[in-house]
C-alpha cells in the first residue's frame, strides 16, 4: 500500500528538519565572555565537548550519569534544576542533538523522538504561548514556515514528541506561572510524550512539576575527574583548529598548565567544577596566555562581568521586572553582603538580616531603590547572578568562596580598612581576602600593605613564614610593584622554598596549600635528590588532592629517571650532585647534554654551545678547569673528584648560581671560605678538612645541608652545630644529592 500524500510530506520535513538539528545544536556557546581575541567557544562541536552530569534525585537515592544522548535515567517527565553554569541548556542541546542523530541512525537512545527545544525567554516576544504548529517558531528555526499543515499535532499525538523546555529561571514569578497553567495543558493533550525542563534551582521548587508525576534532578558540581576530561576535551578540539602545528604544541602546554592549576590551587578547583566556569578558565586560559599568577584578577573579573551583565543581556533576560539591574549596582550590593559575612565569620546569612542589609545600602544608590524592594533585589541575585545560594530554607551565602572573597576585600578596599585586614593577615580564614585585596588597591596602598606585611612578618616569628609566603603570593594579585619591594619579597621566599631541611619542612607544612604553588616542579631540580625529597615531605605532611598532586609528580618523574638509567661502567665515575634551584632556567631538550666531564686542561672546542644546556660538571682535571666553569651560565652542580694539590676554592667564588658541591679525594684543601661568595646549598667534602675549615663556612649565607666523614680522634660536633646555626649537619657519611 502506498504511504499517503501527508505522510511523505511529514517524512520528507522531518529529514530536513533533523538535519537542521543536528546542526543548529552541535556547537557550544558562552553568553558574555569578553576575550582579547574571537576565538572563544561559539560554534565548536558540542558533541566532541560534551561530558556526562551527575545529578541527584529528591528521593535521596544514589547519583545519576546524564549521558549524552540519554534522558536523564530513562524518566520520561524531568524537572532538571542546577546552579548558573551547571550545564542545563547544553544538556538540553546535547538530548536534542542525540535525538536527532539516533533518529537519522535508528539508534536505541531516544529513539523515534522529534526534539522541540523551547527557550522560555523567547515566549515574551510573543502574543500568548506557543501552540504545537507554533513551537518551531517559537524557538527560533528559520525553516517553521516549511513544516506541513499539522506535522507538529502529529507527532505529539503518536507521543513522539521530545519537549526540551529550557530556562523557566529567566522569566519572572508571575510569568512562571503561565508557563506552568501552559505545561499542564500540553501534557493532558500530550500525555505520550517525553518532557524535560530545566531551571535554576533558586527559582522553582522540586515539587513544582509534581502534580504531573516529574521527576526532579538537581545537577551537581563536575568531580576532579569530570574537570580533568572536560579540560582535556576543549583543548583536543582546539587544537584540531589550529593551522600550525607549533600552536599546537603551544596549546598542550597550556593545557597541561591548567590541568595542573586546577589541581594544585584551590580557588580554581573549586571554579572548576562548574562546567561554565571551567569552560571559561580554558578560554581565559587560551585567550590570555595561561593562567600564571599575574591572570588571576582578569579571570575573576571576567567572570563578574559575564556573569552579572553580559550573559544576560547577550540572551535578552530579564526577571522580576527589573529593567535596569547593572552591574555596578549589583557588585555593590553583593560586596556589602560579602564583607559582612566575612567580618562576622560566616558563611551564610538568614534572609531578614541580608534584607536589612541591603535596605540599608539603598539610600545611597537611588536608582536600585527605584528598581524594588531589597527583598526583590535580592531573589534577583539569587536567580541570576550565579553567585548565592539558598543553604537552608530562609539562609543566603555565595556558592564560590573564592568571590564571597573577591568582593570582601573590595569593600574593605574601599572602606579604607587596610589596617584590619593587615591585622587578619596572620587568619588562614582572610588569607584570600588579603590577597585579593591587593588587587583592588591603588598603588600606594598596595605598596603599604607590602611594606606592612612584611613588618610584621619580622615582629611575629610564629607567623613569619605564612606572612612571607603571604606577601609572595599577593605578587600575582597586583600589576605593579615596586622593584624594591619586590627584591624583599623574592630574597625572603628564596630562604624558605624549597625546604632544605626537616625543620624548614616542618614550618612549610604548618602553613598548608599556600605553600605549593611555590615549590619547583621536578622538570627544575633532580627528582631523586634532597631538595625533591624535601618538597615531597613537606607535601605529604600537608595532605589533599594538591598535595597529592605534587608527590605524583615526582614519584612519577623518579620513576621516567630510573627507566632511563643505563648500566654503570666498569670504572664508576662519582655521583654526580644533580640539584637545581627553584630559579633554574626552563626545562631544555631531553635530548641536549645535561652533564660535562672535563679531564684535562682543553677548553671543550663546543663550550659556547654546551653553556645554553649544561647544568652539572664532573672535574677530574689536576688543574682547576675554572676558565670553563665560569663560562657555563647554568651551572647548578660540580662534583671535583681527585685534585692532587688543590688547597683552596677561590676560583668558584665567580659561580653564584652554584647549588650543590661535592670535593673527593683532596687531602690538601683546608680553605673554604670563597663558598661564602657561591650560591652552594649543598656541600659534601672528604677527608674532612678539619673544624677551623667548617666552622668558617658560617660565612655561606645559602648552606643548609654539611656532609663530610667522621675523622679520626676528637672532633667538636657540638662546637660545629653552634658555629654553623641553621645548617644541617651529617657525619659519617656523604650526603646523597
Amino acid at each position: 500500500m502506498e504511504p499517503s500524500p501527508v505522510l511523505l510530506r511529514d517524512a520528507a520535513f522531518e529529514s530536513r528538519y533533523l538535519e537542521f538539528v543536528a546542526m543548529r545544536y552541535d556547537r557550544v556557546e558562552i553568553f558574555g565572555v569578553d576575550m582579547l581575541s574571537g576565538r572563544a567557544m561559539r560554534g565548536w562541536p558540542l558533541r566532541d565537548l560534551y561530558t556526562d552530569l551527575v545529578a541527584f534525585g529528591d528521593d535521596g537515592a544514589a547519583p545519576t550519569v546524564v549521558a549524552a544522548g540519554m534522558a536523564p535515567a530513562g524518566r520520561r517527565r524531568t524537572l532538571v534544576r542546577g546552579a548558573a553554569g551547571s550545564g542545563k541548556t547544553t544538556l538540553l542541546w546535547r538530548m536534542a542533538l542525540s535525538a536527532a542523530q539516533g533518529q537519522r541512525a535508528t539508534s536505541d537512545h531516544l529513539h523515534e523522538h522529534i526534539p522541540f527545544v523551547l527557550p522560555v525567554r523567547y515566549f515574551q516576544l510573543r502574543d500568548g504561548l506557543p501552540r504545537p504548529m507554533e513551537f518551531l517558531a517559537a524557538a527560533g528555526v528559520v525553516i517553521a514556515g516549511e513544516q506541513p499543515e499539522g506535522w507538529a499535532e502529529r507527532v505529539l499525538a503518536a507521543g513522539r514528541g521530545l519537549l526540551l523546555i529550557d530556562g523557566v529561571d529567566e522569566v519572572g514569578e508571575s510569568e512562571r506561572a503561565r508557563i506552568r497553567s501552559w505545561l499542564g495543558d500540553v501534557l493532558t493533550a500530550y500525555p505520550r510524550c517525553s518532557y524535560v525542563v530545566a531551571t535554576r534551582t533558586q527559582a522553582v521548587p522540586e515539587s513544582w512539576l509534581s502534580e504531573w508525576e516529574f521527576d526532579a534532578l538537581e545537577l551537581g558540581p563536575l568531580n576532579s575527574d569530570d574537570t580533568q576530561e572536560l579540560i582535556t576535551r576543549w583543548y583536543a578540539v582546539a587544537s584540531e583548529r589550529m593551522g600550525d602545528p607549533r600552536e599546537g604544541v603551544a596549546l598542550e602546554r597550556k593545557r597541561d598548565a591548567l590541568l595542573a592549576a586546577v589541581v594544585e590551587r584551590p580557588d580554581l578547583r573549586e571554579m572548576a567544577s562548574n562546567p561554565l566556569m571551567c569552560s571559561l578558565l580554558c578560554v581565559v586560559n587560551d585567550e590570555r596566555g595561561g593562567l600564571l599568577p599575574h591572570t588571576r584578577w582578569e579571570l575573576y573579573d571576567a567572570v563578574l562581568s559575564m556573569m552579572l551583565t553580559r550573559r544576560d543581556e547577550q540572551r535578552r533576560v530579564s526577571a522580576h521586572d527589573i529593567t535596569d539591574f547593572g552591574r555596578e549596582p549589583q557588585i555593590q550590593v553583593l560586596q556589602h553582603l560579602a564583607y559582612w559575612l566575612q567580618r562576622n565569620g560566616q558563611t551564610d546569612a538568614d534572609l531578614a538580616r541580608a534584607h536589612d542589609l541591603i535596605a540599608g545600602l539603598l539610600p545611597s544608590l537611588p536608582r536600585l531603590a527605584a528598581q524594588g524592594a531589597p527583598e526583590t533585589l535580592l531573589a534577583y541575585l539569587r536567580e541570576r547572578s550565579g553567585f548565592l545560594e539558598a543553604p537552608a530554607p530562609d539562609r543566603i551565602g555565595f556558592v564560590h568562596r573564592t568571590f564571597q572573597a573577591y568582593l570582601a576585600a573590595k569593600a574593605a578596599v574601599e572602606q579604607g580598612d587596610l589596617g584590619l585586614l593587615l591585622a587578619r593577615s596572620d587568619d588562614p580564614n582572610w588569607q584570600d581576602v588579603v590577597l585579593m585585596a591587593f588587587g583592588h588597591a591603588r598603588r600606594r596602598d598596595s605598596r603599604q600593605l607590602f611594606v606592612n606585611l612584611l613588618h610584621r612578618a619580622e615582629e611575629n616569628p610564629a607567623s613569619r613564614v605564612r606572612l612571607h609566603l603571604l606577601a609572595a603570593a599577593a605578587l600575582g594579585y597586583t600589576t605593579e610593584v615596586d622593584p624594591e619591594v619586590r627584591e624583599q619579597i623574592e630574597h625572603r621566599l628564596a630562604q624558605l622554598i624549597p625546604p632544605r631541611t626537616l625543620t624548614e619542612s616542618d614550618a612549610l607544612a604548618e602553613v598548608g596549600e599556600l605553600v605549593l604553588e611555590f615549590m619547583p616542579s621536578p622538570d627544575n631540580l633532580d627528582p631523586d635528590g634532597p631538595e625533591a625529597r624535601m618538597i615531597v615531605r613537606t607535601a605529604q605532611r600537608i595532605g589533599g588532592p594538591a598535595a597529592h598532586e605534587v608527590v605524583r609528580r615526582f614519584v612519577e618523574a623518579r620513576r621516567l629517571r630510573a627507566a632511563q638509567v643505563q648500566r654503570p661502567p666498569a670504572r664508576p665515575a662519582p655521583e654526580s650532585v644533580r640539584v637545581e634551584s627553584w630559579t633554574t632556567a626552563p626545562r631544555q631538550v631531553a635530548s641536549a647534554r645535561r652533564t660535562l666531564e672535563l679531564s684535562g686542561t682543553e677548553i671543550p672546542p663546543d663550550l659556547d654551545r654546551l653553556a645554553a644546556t649544561v647544568h652539572h660538571v664532573v672535574w677530574r682535571a689536576a688543574a682547576p678547569p675554572y676558565t670553563v666553569l665560569r663560562r657555563l651560565p647554568l651551572l647548578r652542580t660540580l662534583v671535583i673528584a681527585d685534585p692532587p694539590a688543590l688547597t683552596d676554592l677561590d676560583g668558584l667564588a665567580r659561580l653564584p648560581r652554584l647549588r650543590a658541591l661535592r670535593i673527593t679525594g683532596c687531602p690538601p684543601l683546608a680553605d673554604l671560605t670563597a663558598l661564602a661568595l657561591t650560591g652552594v646549598v649543598f656541600l659534601d667534602v672528604s677527608p674532612n678538612p678539619g673544624a677551623a675549615a667548617l666552622a668558617a663556612l658560617a660565612g655561606a649565607p645559602r648552606l643548609r645541608v654539611l656532609g663530610f666523614p667522621w675523622p679520626a680522634g676528637d672532633f667538636d660536633l657540638e662546637g660545629l652545630r653552634r658555629s654553623l646555626p641553621g645548617v644541617e649537619l651529617v657525619p659519617r657519611h656523604v650526603v646523597r644529592m
